[in-house]
């Protein structure tokens, strides 16, 4: 194991189906996994502004137990990852960032010296890395690919 104590998740996309409005597929296998090795978090934007509709499919999909913390906001993301290594007491060195898009978690993390995780699937799969985002540390297309990564 490496320097990794947490890892930070996005949400719609990432853990949660939008289009299907259901989690994908074996995602709480893989979170009951990963939180034994980890302390797990959601960093993610409710761009519709509604946070509690997203808190609650949380809690009525059985999954909120695996999280330390959950952080949504409106915009402005990047604040919630500091206000997530905060509450961890964690610098970026210690976390894994897990995003469907480079150009918001993936962008940070590397930004902040994080390991990334660009999980490459569905409506923004084509999306590549430039200079401003820098490349992805770890390129997944299945969520369970992470339990296998030497984080």
């Amino acid at each position: 194991m490496g320097m990794v104590k947490a890892i930070i998740f996005d949400w719609g996309r990432t853990l949660y189906d939008s289009e299907n409005q259901m989690l994908f597929p074996g995602t709480e296998v893989i979170l009951q996994i990963l939180s034994k090795l980890y302390l797990l978090v959601i960093v993610s934007l409710a761009s519709d502004g509604n946070i509690e509709k997203r808190l609650q499919i949380i809690r009525e999909c059985g999954i909120e137990k695996y999280f330390t913390a959950v952080y949504f906001a409106q915009n402005d993301k990047d604040s919630l990852y500091t206000m997530a290594l905060l509450r961890l007491a964690l610098t970026p060195r210690e976390v894994a960032i897990v995003d469907d898009r480079v150009v918001r978690g993936i962008r940070w993390g590397n930004a902040n010296g994080a390991t990334t995780i660009w999980l490459k699937q569905g409506k923004f799969m084509s999306e590549e890395s430039d200079r401003k985002t820098g490349p992805p540390t770890y390129i997944v297309s299945r969520l369970e690919e992470i339990c296998s990564l030497q984080l």
